[in-house]
This record gives structure tokens, sequence and C-alpha cells, in this order.
């Protein structure tokens, strides 16, 4: 890959807002330039007064895209800064032919079937598509990149990039160097109609990373894309807020609905005990770390190579305090026959923050996939010296050796947890509760959160469970149902303060024996045959 050294396309610009109308206006958003320079996002003013059109024939498909353009090359010179005429072509084409959920396109939105306001909400709507779908594309080649096969070319490549970057940085400016090199990786891997989003990129990741930090980065590929597919889902994310916002003040949508069909582009929630669910641009909003549930869809291999990179700091040897992940799974009728979906997890550095793993959309690679010294999901659980919090980790383990041939180690059982703690209070225990009764027993839940769990426990199991008139392939569908999203988090979101209550109620000599049993549960996957757990207390 020739490396030039140019001007960064987004350097030299005016600012500009939607609400600068083209010459055929169709769709306006105001926006403006923030203080630290970032463009098209960082602060949203209203959607711009409606426009008044005279009242026209509906257009045919075949002049919708001529009808379009305008507004398209509008949208993308505000939000990305483009002047690249690939870019504008393909979004338009992609918008005039693109379908939403209900089936329908944008051409039954022109006036005189639905409002001005709506049909720009819709035109934005499809845009954040095109980005999501961009965005999939270079996720894509992220896990292909460590795949056997490639890595020696991959290697020899990014050796001699590295080699003609470093030189360039010496002979021109560092900063176009590195924004020039970024945008050529966009466009070789995801094609030059992507050039928008490569320009904008450029200057994005500038300002996340110093030169000596994107140097490191470039020195592993699939650690470089894995951060543009993070700014790129970011990106969409907030596209997906204005959205919302125009839908809501055109009362096309209400706020509940409009979050709901917008959903599959936000990974980041928080979660309320009265029953709210909102939806974050980015992990970084002050809301979302401010909040007491957190919940982070990992449904992107550039999201889980972050979630790997935080694993592998905090799972060091010898690490101070002792780390413990608290693991939940979520399936169809979970076990060596029923598909794994989903991996819950939350670690004890930040118990608030509960990692949701779409092991449906990410398959095996959801766990074999490393960073560049190793670390990966399937290392994590099988590593006999990080403590993982289970609860009842039987048809989990069943699951995942057979499905994935993971061997779990470190099992700290809390079911078996909840048995010790009465057996050491001199109490005779034949049968092991289930997660919801121990946590109405938890005495450092507080009372809003034990009637929230009863909650979410009802309605989390009316949608799976099929004597409740649900399926358990509801696991399956996507976007993820945000009830299933929540039952699937709010589990893992609380065995950590379980885990603590009983560390100091039960006692070192039991906490020996809980451990000793958990890692007998955890070889539940050795019979031959699958076995059906039993809800009987076992001695130990």
């Amino acid at each position: 890959m020739q490396v030039q050294a140019t001007q960064p396309r987004w350097e030299g610009r005016t600012d500009r807002a939607l609400g600068s109308t083209p010459q055929q206006p169709v769709v306006g958003v105001q926006t403006m330039r923030s203080a630290d320079g970032n463009c098209g996002f960082q602060q949203y003013a209203q959607v711009q007064q409606q426009l008044q059109p005279q009242p026209q024939p509906p257009p045919t498909p075949q002049s919708l895209s001529q009808q379009l353009r305008p507004a398209i090359q509008h949208i993308l010179e505000v939000v990305l800064e483009n002047d690249f005429e690939e870019s504008t072509l393909a979004v338009t084409d992609f918008v005039a032919t693109f379908r939403f959920k209900d089936d329908s396109t944008v051409l039954q939105y022109m006036p005189p079937h639905q409002p001005e306001a709506v049909l720009r909400g819709r035109i934005l709507e499809a845009v954040a598509h095109w980005i999501r779908n961009k965005s999939r594309e270079l996720d894509d080649i992220v896990q292909l990149y460590q795949t056997h096969w490639v890595q020696p070319f991959i290697r020899e490549r990014t050796q001699a990039c590295m080699r003609e970057l470093r030189q360039a940085c010496y002979q021109s400016s560092a900063d176009e160097v590195l924004a020039e090199f970024i945008f050529s990786i966009v466009v070789e891997l995801v094609g030059r109609e992507a050039a928008c989003l490569g320009s904008a990129l450029g200057g994005m990741i500038l300002r996340q990373y110093t030169r000596e930090d994107l140097l490191r980065l470039v020195e592993w590929p699939p650690m470089l894309l894995s951060h543009l597919v993070r700014t790129l889902t970011d990106m969409q994310a907030k596209v997906a807020k204005v959205v919302m916002e125009m839908y809501r003040e055109s009362r096309f949508l209400s706020l509940d609905d409009s979050k709901n069909q917008l959903m599959a582009f936000f990974q980041h929630y928080t979660v309320e005990t009265n029953g709210t669910l909102d939806v974050h641009e980015t992990a970084g909003e002050l809301r979302f770390t401010q909040s007491a549930f957190r919940v982070t869809l990992v449904d992107s291999y550039g999201g889980l190579m972050k979630l790997l990179s935080h694993l592998e700091r905090i799972c060091t040897p010898n690490n101070e305090p002792e780390v413990a992940l608290a693991v939940d799974f979520e399936g169809v009728k979970l076990c060596r026959d029923g598909a794994l979906c989903l991996v819950q997890m939350t670690c004890s550095d930040d118990p608030t923050h509960v990692y949701v793993i779409d092991v449906h959309v990410l398959g095996k690679r959801a766990f074999t996939m490393g960073t560049p010294t190793g670390t990966s999901l399937q290392g994590v659980l099988e590593d006999q010296n990080v403590r993982k919090v289970w609860f009842d980790p039987r048809n989990d383990v069943d699951a995942l050796y057979h499905q994935f041939g993971i061997t779990p180690k470190g099992i700290f059982d809390l079911q078996l947890a909840e048995v010790a703690n009465r057996r050491s209070r001199g109490l005779s225990v034949n049968y092991v509760q289930g997660l919801y009764k121990c946590l109405t027993q938890c005495p450092t839940l507080r009372s809003e959160q034990k009637v929230f769990a009863e909650k979410i426990n009802h309605l989390g199991k009316g949608l799976f469970e099929p004597h409740n008139g649900g399926t358990y392939e509801i696991f399956q569908h996507r976007p993820l149902n945000p009830v299933i999203l929540v039952y699937a988090a709010h589990d893992s979101r609380y065995m950590l303060m379980l885990y603590e209550q009983y560390l100091a109620t039960i006692g070192q000599q039991w906490v020996n024996r809980v451990l000793l049993a958990g890692a007998e549960r955890g070889r539940w996957y050795l019979y031959q045959d699958y076995v059906l757990p039993n809800v009987e207390a076992p001695q130990f």
C-alpha cells in the first residue's frame, strides 16, 4: 500500500449545517462543530423548521435517486464533511432502494404521502444503515486477519507499511501521513464508495491517539481495524439518536417506539429499576458512566477486542485485589443440544457494568479471537487462576464443551454457596434454590431492586418459556428484544453482590468446599449422554 503525504481530506473546511439549505432541499438537520473540533456529531441543534414545498406528483422509482441526491449530498457534507462523488452516488443508490423493517421504501414517504420532516428522518435512518453495513464489512475483516492462512501475508504487508509510514512521517507532517494511511486502509478494504468514511475516520482517530500509539496499532492490524469499527459504531449511534429526535418531534413515532426500532444501532444501555431502558451513543457519555446498571452489547469483533483488552489488563497473574468474573449464559434450552446464544459477564473491577456477548452473531470466534498477546474468552474461562462466579454451571458447561470445546475451570458456584450459607448456620438443606430467590433474600439488595428483579424475571420468562406463551428461539431473534437483553444482563449484574455476601458469611472452610464441589459440577459435560440437572442439594 503506497502512503502519500497529502493534505487530509477534512482540513481547510468551513463549518456547515444541515440547516443550510441545498438548492433542492429534502433533508435538514442542524448541527455545529464543538470546541474540540469534532464535526457533525458532538452537539446537536434542533431539527430545522419543516420546509414548505409546493405539492408535486409522487416521483417514480426511476427518478427517485435524482431527487434524493441533493439531500443526501447535503447530509454527507454536514455529517462527514464529504466531497467524494463516489460516496454520494453510492449512498444515494442505497437509500433509494433500501427497505425498512416494514418493507417500505423512501418512495412511500415522499410528499404528499408523509410530511417533509418524516421523509428527512427516513432518509437519515437509511444513511445510518449504510454506515452500519460498512462497519460490518470492516468487522468481518477483523476476524479474517486472525485466520492462520492470512497471518503470514498480513505480517509481511504490515511490516512494509510500517517502514513506509515511519519514513513518510519523518519527511512530512505526521498527522497528514497517518490520516492518509487510515483513509487508504478504509478505501482499500471496503471500497472507494466508503471514501467519506475513510476521511472522517482519519480525523477522529487522530484526535483519540498519539502518533506513537497509532504506530503501535498498525503493528497489529486487527487491533487498528477494531478501533475503526468501534468508531463507526459510535458514528451510526449518533446518527440514530438524531433520527429518534426527528421522529419524536414529527410525531411519526413515540420515543419508546423509535427506540425499539433503532435499537440495533446502539451498543450501550442503562437500566433503571422503574423499567426504563435508555440508549447511549458512546460509553463515555456522563449519564452512562454514572448509571448503577450499565449494559454494553458486544456484537462485533471490534467490540470484542476492546473487552478482551480489558480482561487482559485485570486478569494478570498476582493481580491485587483478586479479580472475579460473574458469568451467565442464555440459549435455546441450553445444553449440549441447545444453541448457546448469549454470554453475560461482569468484572469485579466495575460491578455495575455488564457485557452481553452475542455468540449467535459472532459464532465460535467469540471464544477464540485473541489479543496480540493471546487473551481470549476461551482462555479466560479455562484459566484456573481467574475465578468465575457462576450460578449452577451444569447446563452451561455442557453447552460450552460440546459446542465450542471449552472446559471451564476456576468455578465458584453461587447456588452451592447458598447451600453452604444455610448449612453453616446448622440448617438441614435438601434442595437448592434458584437465582431469583437468592436475590430476593440478599440483604444488600434494596427493596426497589428486588421488585425489579421480580418484574424482569416475569417478563423475560413470559417471552421464552413455552408454557407462558413464549419460545426459546427468541434468544436467536435479531435485533435482540429489549426485554431479553435486560433479562440476560440482570442476573450477571447482581451475582457479584451475592458472591461478596456469601464470602463474608460462610468462612474460608466452606469457601474451599464450594470451590471443590463447583469444580465437580464444572465437569458435568463428561457424561456420555446428557443428564438433566436435579434440584437436590449435594453433600460437600
